[in-house]
């Protein structure tokens, strides 16, 4: 990287986060590209220059947000492919609760402005942690049935962001976000999973796992119901 590069690369982590020390100290993202120039120590078309609008800087924000969240979800300890889909959910909302003061305003933002150029962008890179959440699950052809893997990953990026709608908006706590993203992930899972997996899926949610008749019957069919030889 030449020193140019590098000058203008610590120029952008600068101002972005000047703008993440506002979001803090705000409560929000109102404040005006000329108060965030100030905090940066930058000219006031610098942050224009970097990232064009204030729409373009906090979706750079929620980009970086993102790689924390990629670079830490996905860092595995499960070996149970259901159960890296199950960390990785729980993960990142660990991640936000960890700070929010910044998650709640900056995802406030992105659930409630519309934007045609970032906004795509972002929601691919989000269906892509999904994705590679399910990898495991799909290198084991559990998803080789009736639940394909664009279908779940779709269900599941979209259990989590309206999780975090009420989350941001205030309408649960931090328990109860991560009581809602565990209890949602776990009911959309539960189709991929055998006998043991399932019992291990629930046993996470605190509640026994069902021993009726008819329970055991379809865990059964389930067990014998031959799969793709691979």
């Amino acid at each position: 990287m030449s020193l140019r590069a590098r000058q203008l690369d610590a120029r952008r982590h600068r101002i972005l986060d000047a703008a993440a020390l506002l979001i803090r100290q705000t409560g929000g993202t109102d404040f005006s590209m000329r108060s965030l120039a100030e905090a940066a120590e930058t000219s006031p078309a610098t942050p224009y220059n970097l990232f064009t609008s204030k729409e373009g800087l906090l979706y750079a924000l929620l980009s970086r947000s993102l790689d924390e969240i990629t670079d830490q979800g996905l860092d595995f300890s499960a070996h149970d492919p259901l159960e890296r889909a199950l960390e990785a959910a729980m993960k990142a909302a660990d991640i936000f609760l960890r700070d929010p003061g910044f998650m709640r305003p900056l995802y406030q933002f992105l659930l409630g402005v519309v934007d045609p150029i970032h906004r795509p962008r972002f929601i691919e890179r989000s269906l892509a942690y999904w994705r590679a959440a399910l990898a495991a699950a799909e290198a084991e052809h559990l998803l080789d049935g009736a639940v394909n893997r664009e279908s779940l990953e779709y269900a599941l990026m979209a259990q989590f962001m309206g999780v975090l709608d009420f989350w941001i908006h205030d309408d649960i706590d931090a328990d109860g976000f991560r009581a809602r993203v565990l209890t949602g992930t776990v009911l959309l899972l539960l189709p991929l999973a055998n006998v043991t997996q399932r019992t291990r899926l629930l046993r996470r949610l605190g509640a026994p796992p069902k021993t009726t008749r008819r329970a055991r019957r379809a865990a059964l069919v389930a067990v014998s119901t031959p799969t793709k030889k691979h």
